[in-house]
């Protein structure tokens, strides 16, 4: 019976963030206490976990669609990164930003949607940092170049996104990632983004658009988590391109 029950329960339906969900971040910018945050719960409530739940739940298929061993399950510490510090280790007691990642591992290349007082964010995550004495990704690079760059073609990849270093802070790399110009210069980073940004003035952030213009992006950036991860890129860009390839995706 429970789960009878379980099945009913309506699935929010996704149709973008509010004007009120930047209004929010920049008020938290301006005034991060506890006291505020506690006044303004409703706020975060309706304008930032409602919609940010409701967009894990409606692109979760898409997903899975995409990587079935991806974590799509609406919950923190899973998809959604919690605002609150642990302040032991900061100054301020909440994140002036918010995070909703798909992927297996905590700080593991991975998809993401980030929102702050400015606009959102889509992009990858890319971990390049040294694991059992390997950097995947530049590895994977100087091994397999001419498939990177064929897959970075394939899927649209080439000046469409803006690449930077993340390291308390932002070094930018290329404004218009260009991979066979810029993939020297990841050579020992750590951590890279590979990002499109959104004003919080652009009405697709404020639509149903929203949903499909993140589809469309994470489908042309996976092959940079395969290469990532990967031991095998060619065979993994190839089961990809088999299994899904460039979809057709409108965001109009």
């Amino acid at each position: 019976m429970r789960a009878e029950a379980s099945s009913t329960v309506p699935r929010p339906e996704f149709n973008g963030f509010f004007k009120e969900t930047f209004i929010f971040f920049e008020e938290l910018y301006k005034h991060n206490s506890v006291a505020w945050f506690r006044k303004h719960r409703d706020e975060y409530e309706a304008y930032l976990m409602n919609p940010a739940r409701a967009f894990v739940i409606s692109i979760g298929p898409f997903i899975k669609f995409i990587d079935p061993a991806f974590d799509t399950e609406p919950k923190f510490n899973r998809t959604l990164v919690r605002l609150n510090r642990d302040m032991r280790f900061a100054k301020k007691p909440y994140k002036d930003f918010f995070l909703i990642r798909f992927g297996k591992t905590k700080w593991g290349s991975e998809l993401f949607l980030y929102l702050d007082r400015n606009g959102i964010e889509l992009g990858s995550f890319v971990n390049n940092e040294k694991n059992d004495g390997h950097r995947r990704f530049e590895e994977n690079l100087a091994n397999h170049g001419t498939a990177f760059l064929d897959a970075c073609k394939q899927y649209k990849i080439n000046g469409e996104f803006s690449a930077y270093e993340l390291h308390s802070g932002t070094q930018p790399i290329s404004e218009k990632f260009n991979p066979k110009r810029d993939m020297a210069k990841f050579t020992g980073v750590d951590y890279l983004i590979f990002g499109k940004e959104l004003d919080k003035s652009d009405p697709v952030i404020l639509s149903t658009r929203l949903l499909a213009l993140a589809m469309k992006t994470f489908n042309r950036l996976y092959p940079l988590y395969i290469f990532s991860t990967s031991h095998n890129p060619v065979t993994d860009i190839g089961s990809y391109n088999g299994r899904i390839g460039l979809l057709k995706i409108s965001s109009k």
